[in-house]
């Protein structure tokens, strides 16, 4: 096979409707994935021993916080 024939075949496997779509499914996408559950983003007053002592549980604390109030409201 000659480089222009090989040069040919590639140009059109590449071009083909159904490898571009393999390759936009492939594709890896940016980002961190989305959640199948998303939040809102609000603004919320809590007193300041509320907050420090839900910040002093480390990482997550804001995902505990919303779960004590999904208890709390029987959700």
């Amino acid at each position: 096979m000659t480089d222009a024939k090989d040069t040919a075949i590639t140009k059109a496997a590449r071009d083909a409707p159904d490898t571009q779509l393999v390759d936009s499914l492939m594709r890896k996408k940016r980002g961190r994935p989305f959640a199948e559950a998303t939040t809102t983003k609000v603004s919320i007053r809590l007193s300041p021993e509320v907050l420090d002592a839900s910040r002093a549980t480390g990482n997550g604390w804001q995902t505990r916080v919303d779960e004590l109030l999904r208890k709390e409201m029987g959700l």
